[in-house]
């Protein structure tokens, strides 16, 4: 790492910038092209600045609590759907506390010890967890995906009819070995559009009034999940092909494409 105090004696801000139009990641089976409303600003690798730095004008980047709050959930945002699409979850799981509910820390120390327990007990077991209140605001419950687990589940029965449950279509199933309330275990569909859409799923929940732990982290992931090849400002080949999926957001878009389909185009 090059030492920010002397380069910005010599360089701007605008010297050492650059301007992004466009972002290619290639993941497990796909890779996305996100199209930004407007091209975004980046700083050459090694030159971004030290907190409270300034550059020539002396003046610092001013922030508001709001654009951070913003920049964070938009970066956990990400990050969690990197992992989504670079990894082979087959679990989508809801887990609810029977007791300490309201309480956020207790409720992030179990659900971390339960995660814990199973990682100790099977290595392959990973995971993607974020939280969510309850519709009182004050209940706190969990989302993830999960992989590699292979102890039982059990088909989960319906207290009103004592049938198995199905919610959606989808036949749901439960932990037997989680104790601390309750579970609520859908298999995913073995197509990428299935995974894709799970996947943005999960990451609704990464909202800016979502529980943030005294940690400040908004998600926890496992260790040893697959990241994606990032190229910023790629070669424009996916102007000339339609994606297989389009996802449209407030602040740009993100095309979808097959890696079997677009293989020439990657490195």
């Amino acid at each position: 790492m090059l030492d920010n105090s002397s380069i910005y004696k010599s360089k701007t801000r605008y010297e050492i910038m650059h301007f992004i139009n466009a972002r290619q990641k290639t993941y497990r089976n796909s890779t996305e092209i996100y199209i930004p409303n407007k091209p975004y600003e980046k700083l050459e690798s090694g030159y971004e600045p030290d907190k409270k730095q300034t550059f020539n004008s002396g003046t610092p980047i001013a922030t508001s609590e709001d654009e951070k709050l913003e920049r964070t959930t938009r970066r956990a945002y990400i990050r969690i759907k990197d992992i989504v699409l670079s990894n082979d979850f087959d679990m989508f799981a809801t887990f609810t506390f029977k007791n300490g509910r309201n309480d956020a820390e207790l409720c992030k120390s179990r659900m971390s010890g339960w995660l814990k327990r199973r990682r100790k007990h099977d290595k392959s077991f990973q995971y993607v967890i974020v939280s969510e209140f309850h519709s009182d605001g004050l209940s706190l419950h969990f989302h993830a995906l999960i992989s590699g687990y292979t102890d039982n589940v059990v088909r989960a029965i319906n207290p009103k009819t004592g049938k198995p449950l199905v919610k959606r279509g989808r036949q749901v199933y439960d932990f037997p070995n989680y104790t601390l309330g309750h579970s609520e275990i859908y298999y995913l569909g073995d197509t990428e559009e299935d995974r894709i859409k799970t996947g943005f799923y999960l990451m609704k929940y990464i909202k800016k009034d979502m529980p943030v732990f005294s940690n400040k982290k908004r998600y926890w992931a496992s260790l040893g999940l697959n990241r994606p090849l990032v190229i910023d400002s790629p070669q424009e080949w996916y102007l000339a092909l339609t994606p297989d999926h389009v996802i449209q957001m407030d602040y740009g878009k993100y095309l979808f494409f097959s890696n079997k389909r677009v293989e020439i185009f990657l490195p």
